[in-house]
């Protein structure tokens, strides 16, 4: 039987696949450190809830574009936040911002350019629709994030196709974010060539060093896609609700993305969509409970940084989402001397002689010989965490109600000055 072979050439997302792994193992009885999934660790804030179970009985088909009152709360929640205008009518909701994501890569043609460091799944989904690529080189010393000389570079070799620039920020798996200066000196790039940006701001509110992370729409609304969603900021990666917001320039594009979420996924289960309404609705509550989880999220990145910083890893400083790149280069000589060549093996090493979880660089794009990690430091129950602020904010809270991190950290140094 034949099948599509840029179907066949994919393997599971990385991501989901040490997640499946980990929960095999604890299965058994085995003790593991799970710094391989970026699940956000709290409670999906109660008011969410009540209005899922609300909607319960809720049977009924919505739009293909989304809940109109849910397009609309999200045309706020973007004024509010990040001081853009996406009209309700330039918003479309999907089962989770991967989706729209994908969904998107299908309608646009040219060559799409990821940055080194840039979330798993970009590639293989445009690998699936047989779309042609680019890894753009990043730096250690920016953290991995793209810059606007790189950009334009390339941009000025490649003048004739159409290009396309996935960002995230705050970045999965590096944990940076771009400042404003970063940001407007990319789209001052992006408008010379007329690029397409495809902004992923799933961790937007995750954001240590301010209440939002900047958005690149702000300086080149234009031509920019939003994408973001329920799943990291309100902690529902299960109710599998995203959003994208389109450039009011390319709203002659809607029709295009309403066929083809008719002929896919029809629409978004009416439940999920009436209890991401009452998230983008917000309140004060609400805001009190993210900014908390933030908080805390910022103090569990920082003790990670540094515990390992001090041991010799060289690390990334998480300033949002909950990811740091871990590199042992340091430790090549150690490596090698145990035969492990590769991120991958490096990784499976990890996991079954010390019980740490880590995902390999090479599903980030980074070179397979090159041992660079994704750490994700959310192995912990969120809901055991104060939700105010107290004395107990130091190593002594991380140590009560994130064993598992502390754990893990005492492991990967272990190895290090054995």
């Amino acid at each position: 039987m034949k099948i599509n072979p840029n179907i066949w050439e994919l393997k599971p997302s990385a991501t989901l696949a040490i997640n499946e792994k980990v929960k095999s193992l604890r299965s058994q009885g085995a003790s593991v450190v799970h710094f391989g999934f970026g699940q956000s660790p709290f409670p999906i804030y109660e008011d969410i809830v009540a209005a899922l179970k609300k909607e319960a009985a809720n049977n009924n088909y919505l739009p293909s574009l989304g809940l109109l009152e849910l397009r609309e709360a999200i045309s706020s929640y973007l004024q509010k936040w990040h001081d853009l205008n996406y009209p309700s009518d330039t918003i479309f909701i999907g089962p989770g911002s991967k989706e729209l994501l994908y969904q998107t890569i299908l309608i646009l043609e040219g060559t799409f350019l990821i940055p080194q460091g840039s979330w798993v799944s970009y590639l293989p989904q445009i690998k699936a629709r047989g779309g042609d690529f680019i890894i753009l080189p990043t730096e250690s010393d920016s953290d991995y994030k793209l810059d606007a000389v790189t950009l334009a570079s390339y941009c000025q070799s490649n003048p004739e196709i159409q290009k396309t620039v996935i960002l995230n920020s705050p970045n999965n798996p590096t944990g940076a974010v771009y400042t404003s200066e970063e940001l407007e000196g990319l789209a001052g790039v992006c408008r010379e060539y007329g690029l397409v940006v495809l902004s992923d701001e799933i961790y937007s509110r995750i954001s240590f060093n301010s209440v939002t992370a900047p958005s690149i729409a702000s300086y080149y609304p234009e031509r920019t896609f939003i994408f973001s969603g329920i799943s990291k900021i309100f902690s529902a990666g299960g109710y599998r609700c995203g959003f994208m917001a389109i450039p009011q320039d390319l709203v002659h594009l809607r029709s295009s993305f309403q066929s083809l979420f008719s002929e896919t996924f029809s629409a978004v289960a009416s439940p999920v969509q009436y209890a991401a309404l009452t998230a983008f609705r917000g309140s004060d509550g609400l805001d009190a409970y993210i900014k908390r989880n933030a908080e805390i999220l910022n103090l569990i990145g920082t003790y990670v940084f540094k515990e390992l910083s001090a041991a010799g890893i060289l690390c990334t400083k998480p300033q949002g989402a909950f990811y740091m790149m871990v590199d042992f280069s340091p430790f090549q000589q150690k490596l090698n001397g145990l035969n492990l060549y590769s991120s991958e093996s490096i990784a499976s090493y990890f996991l079954d002689q010390l019980g740490v979880a880590l995902l390999p660089g090479s599903d980030f794009y980074f070179p397979t010989e090159k041992p660079i990690f994704r750490l994700a430091f959310v192995d912990f129950m969120g809901a055991d965490w104060p939700r105010e602020a107290g004395a107990e904010e130091g190593v002594s809270a991380i140590k009560k109600y994130s064993p598992k991190i502390v754990e893990g950290v005492a492991k990967l140094v272990a190895f290090c000055k054995s």
